[in-house]
């Protein structure tokens, strides 16, 4: 990674009154690096350092005790020494130069970040993202975009989408088509539409069990 290191600047995100004590979450901006170019592995880089020093004063350790570990399909974990913390439970998401990252001891959390779609000169059916929404939306957040048009409607998407993704992070579930989950799937998980400035932010939070 040697010259690929960027310096990102955490920032807490706002958290609604039901998240708040439960929940911990960052959104961490990357500074440009000099070629214009943001390579994801040092972003990746930049948030695992990020949480750990915020994490390191409630665990009573030094930052550089903590790291992340990152397995294809399934949620990021967070280690101590080498040893993965099984109470802690960890999430990432990343849209063009900011990333997020929230996490729990309180059950199981989910957090996206979706970048601008397009502009006002996207056509959104020429993008084919109305099928999209069809396709992968559930039926209450696919209503919420009727009779929306061009940004209002991919405002709409981009906070459906960022929504769906939170909750199937929070459940551990892949993405697939919205026929192809299981009913109440997502039940009992409390979802939040968050500020930024960056495109659509959501959180989703379930309490153990």
């Amino acid at each position: 990674m040697a010259g690929l290191a960027l310096t990102g600047t955490p920032q807490p995100l706002a958290l609604p009154p039901a998240l708040q004590g439960r929940v911990r979450a960052q959104a961490v901006r990357m500074a440009a690096a000099a070629s214009g170019v943001l390579p994801r592995e040092a972003m990746r880089e930049a948030v695992y350092r990020a949480i750990g020093e915020a994490l390191a004063p409630q665990l009573g350790c030094a930052p550089a005790q903590l790291a992340v570990q990152r397995r294809a399909g399934q949620a990021p974990q967070l280690l101590r020494n080498g040893q993965v913390l099984p109470a802690w439970q960890l999430s990432i998401s990343y849209a063009d130069a900011m990333a997020v990252w929230a996490c729990t001891q309180e059950g199981a959390v989910g957090i996206d970040v979706q970048g601008p779609l397009g502009d006002e000169n996207t056509g959104i059916d020429a993008a084919g993202w109305p099928a999209v929404a069809a396709l992968y939306l559930e039926p209450d957040a696919a209503a919420a975009l009727t009779g929306l048009q061009r940004m209002d409607w991919q405002r709409g998407f981009a906070q459906q989408w960022a929504r769906l993704e939170a909750q199937l992070k929070c459940a551990g579930m892949p993405l697939t088509e919205v026929h192809h989950r299981p009913p109440g799937w997502n039940a009992g998980i409390l979802v939040a539409d968050l500020p930024s400035d960056s495109g659509a932010l959501a959180l989703a939070w379930r309490a153990s069990v």
